[in-house]
């Protein structure tokens, strides 16, 4: 089905509120499945898959490993970047804004491709991005310069399984140069996506959508024959 920017924020962000996030958790992870939609990256279909753990990460903390002038480390202990990511690239932004640069490595997290949607917000303020992370079979190299509209993604296949990886993503942030991915052979061969251009309706997952509103249902008041009566018009006797 085709549905409208504002209409993913919305229904994200009740969806959101549904599984127990906090109110402003629930604007920027709404803000991140939204920007990635539009941009061709299938936010709501990444979110699809989520949608069975984010409710059980609820108690989980995130802890600070490391942190001084450029450089910030996280573990999300397993939850989804949808928790933590928003909060940390805006740190790593206020790093970049006063040093020229900052790293920012979230450890043990999943839906890492969701982060993207988050960038966008941030190009406004003449920074560059380069996100990258692995899974098992393939290395993922993603880049926003200044004011570019959404990220190009390269997606390379690995030769062998990756060893040892801990689930991580780590984003790179400058002001005063672009970030690119490698420059080798692989590109030649490397899966490209650009950001697609701004449209006014946007396709998303049939099932997805119904499984977003019915969470989103969970938040509204329950239905009591007092409520039925004043919701139909009656006032009250004052």
């Amino acid at each position: 089905m085709r549905v409208s920017f504002n209409e993913i924020q919305v229904i994200c962000r009740k969806a959101f509120e549904g599984l127990g996030f906090a109110a402003g958790d629930c604007d920027d992870a709404a803000e991140m499945i939204a920007r990635l939609q539009r941009q061709g990256l299938d936010g709501i279909g990444a979110l699809k898959k989520a949608l069975a753990f984010l409710h059980d990460e609820i108690d989980r903390p995130i802890d600070t490993c490391y942190e001084d002038a450029t450089q910030l480390t996280l573990d999300a202990h397993g939850q989804s970047v949808l928790r933590c990511a928003a909060q940390a690239v805006e740190l790593g932004v206020s790093k970049a804004l006063r040093g020229g640069s900052a790293l920012i490595r979230i450890r043990h997290c999943h839906n890492r491709i969701l982060l993207l949607g988050y960038l966008a917000r941030c190009a406004g303020q003449g920074l560059n991005f380069c996100v990258y992370w692995r899974d098992a079979r393939q290395e993922l190299v993603a880049t926003l310069s200044a004011g570019q509209a959404g990220p190009s993604l390269r997606v390379y296949d690995l030769p062998q399984p990756a060893q040892g990886d801990e689930q991580s993503v780590n984003v790179l942030i400058s002001q005063h140069f672009a970030l690119l991915p490698r420059l080798t052979a692989e590109d030649a061969t490397a899966a490209l996506v650009h950001p697609s251009s701004v449209v006014s309706e946007l396709q998303v997952d049939d099932e997805a959508w119904a499984r977003l509103k019915k969470l989103g249902e969970q938040v509204l008041v329950e239905s009591t024959e007092e409520s039925r009566r004043r919701g139909a018009g009656e006032s009250s006797d004052a």
